[in-house]
């Protein structure tokens, strides 16, 4: 499967959390995320699913990714009612986290179906005139193209939504947060496949399109650990 959001639709989105913990709290940080962080959100509407992720070659060490039908979902009154109304297993962990990377961001073009395993990610920055010219070759040649190779299962361009961002702002909790723009992401069902991905985002192949890593030297990768998919959104018997 494959598509291109246009700009006059409503564009699924994405909001990433990427963090590092104190060790004296992981155990405890880990059964709150799967049993109750992870789980408020997802039952809220507008959620589709949420995925949580542990580094193999990355730092910060988790990162979530959830996926939402627009980003504004991120501003509806259940949502921001979850926030401003934190329980205290939520006020124990939340300030705790460190190192974090934020974004929301626009699902821009995805490619494959399914899941995978392994997960390859690359906070971009993008040239100054050169936006245009880098999200037209990915989302029509790139992403289309390495869901070919085998063992790589999904692609998906996401481009950071500042307005979602500022917006999002008040409500933080911490205020040394630093923010993806835009993200790639490939998803691989093997260890052949991952090494694959990671060939095909390298240094040169980005400056030439216009674009080069942001906050890390490359693309970070990392095994999935939880995923809890709304109820709304279950696959039935014959759908993907």
């Amino acid at each position: 499967m494959m598509f291109e959001a246009s700009a006059s639709d409503e564009r699924r989105a994405l909001l990433m959390v990427w963090t590092d913990i104190p060790a004296a709290l992981e155990v405890d940080f880990n059964d709150w995320y799967d049993r109750e962080h992870m789980r408020e959100r997802v039952e809220l509407p507008g959620f589709i699913r949420g995925r949580r992720f542990e580094a193999v070659s990355a730092n910060p060490k988790y990162l979530v990714v959830y996926e939402v039908e627009s980003a504004d979902v991120l501003f509806s009154e259940p949502y921001l009612r979850l926030k401003q109304n934190r329980d205290a297993r939520s006020l124990r962990f939340v300030p705790a986290f460190t190192n974090t990377i934020k974004a929301t961001c626009d699902i821009v073009a995805h490619a494959g179906t399914g899941e995978g395993g392994w997960l390859a990610v690359l906070p971009l920055s993008l040239e100054a005139g050169k936006a245009e010219t880098f999200r037209r070759w990915i989302s029509e040649s790139f992403c289309a193209e390495i869901v070919q190779c085998p063992g790589i299962q999904t692609a998906t361009y996401a481009s950071g939504n500042e307005r979602a961002r500022k917006r999002s702002a008040p409500h933080d909790m911490r205020s040394t947060d630093r923010h993806m723009e835009d993200v790639v992401m490939i998803e691989a069902s093997s260890e052949h496949g991952m090494t694959t991905a990671l060939s095909r985002l390298n240094d040169a192949v980005l400056a030439g399109k216009g674009a080069r890593a942001q906050l890390m030297n490359g693309p970070c990768v990392f095994r999935m650990i939880y995923s809890l998919r709304s109820l709304k959104h279950v696959a039935r018997p014959g759908q993907q």
